[in-house]
């Protein structure tokens, strides 16, 4: 008889297994994965249920592959947290991640080691309209060729607070994107919050044209140095997650289709979608509690 048998049998007996294995001095865990090994085999053989099995985990399985085909390029968290939102209870991430692995639906993430000197001091947002970031991306439509977009992300909550589209990446399309911001968020005009914007050092946002209206507005502008790549990160990041969104699983044929579409993300991302940095919570739901909790 085996050491792991004869630990069994006294086990039936009703000898703790902790007992038994420091008597014996045999690892609890040798004992355990000698008990799992049938186990694994009948999880092999029936994948689609995997361990556990049951109606709610293939319940589970059915909403992470529907989230997926929405949102291709999410990884499990992201996933768990929408499907956690939609099913109305707590989800373990393990459980996901392992649910993700078995069916093939995790994203495949490439490496790069990068060699980069220390970057100098980045400023940090502390509260709503504190630091704004701006940037500019395209994407291309079949019958018109490239459309540009530039948007203005709050740092603090992530929200895209203004955005534009245009055909042609002119000096305008920032304007209408900083002015659409300061509508938006600035009732008591913008001079009244002492905003902060970050751009890179485009030909467009260092233009007089738009220095003057930032004057105007009375925003304090400031470019990112020189070789630093983070000095915009937050919102190149936006600008990477509407691409992932809604260019990179769409192909567009005609102008109107890509405004609908791009609208429409915009307003997922700012109200649905489930940031990282901000507990999963998404950028509108962010400033509803922040709010709260400074009220």
């Amino acid at each position: 008889m085996s050491d792991c048998e004869l630990i069994s049998t006294l086990v039936a007996q009703g000898v703790p297994v902790s007992v038994t294995c420091r008597t014996l001095q045999i690892a609890r865990s040798r004992y355990y994965r000698a008990n799992e090994a049938p186990t694994r085999q009948q999880t092999t053989r029936q994948p689609a249920r995997l361990r556990s099995g049951g109606e709610d985990e293939l319940e589970l399985v059915e909403l992470i592959k529907a989230i997926k085909l929405e949102h291709p390029f999410w990884g499990y968290r992201r996933v768990r947290a929408l499907a956690k939102k939609r099913l109305g209870k707590a989800i373990n991430r393990k459980r996901v991640y392992r649910l993700m692995k078995h069916h093939g639906l995790l994203v495949q993430v490439k490496h790069y080691k990068a060699k980069r000197t220390p970057q100098t001091h980045k400023p940090k947002a502390a509260h709503k309209n504190h630091w704004w970031g701006s940037d500019m991306t395209k994407f291309y439509v079949h019958t018109v060729g490239w459309v540009y977009l530039v948007i203005v992300l709050d740092w603090f909550s992530r929200k895209i607070v203004g955005h534009s589209f245009d055909l042609r990446p002119k000096t305008d399309l920032w304007i209408n994107a900083l002015q659409m911001a300061v509508q938006n968020e600035c009732p008591a005009g913008s001079r009244s919050y002492d905003i902060h914007l970050m751009t890179d050092n485009g030909s467009q946002p260092t233009s007089q044209k738009y220095e003057t209206i930032v004057q105007t507005l009375g925003i304090e502008h400031v470019t990112t140095s020189y070789a630093n790549p983070k000095g915009n990160a937050e919102t190149e990041r936006a600008i990477r997650t509407f691409k992932e969104e809604a260019v990179w699983p769409n192909e567009f044929f005609s102008y109107a289709e890509a405004l609908a579409i791009g609208e429409r993300t915009i307003s997922f991302y700012n109200n649905e979608y489930p940031h990282s940095a901000l507990g999963e919570l998404s950028p509108i739901e962010y400033e509803q509690l922040t709010s709260h909790k400074a009220a």
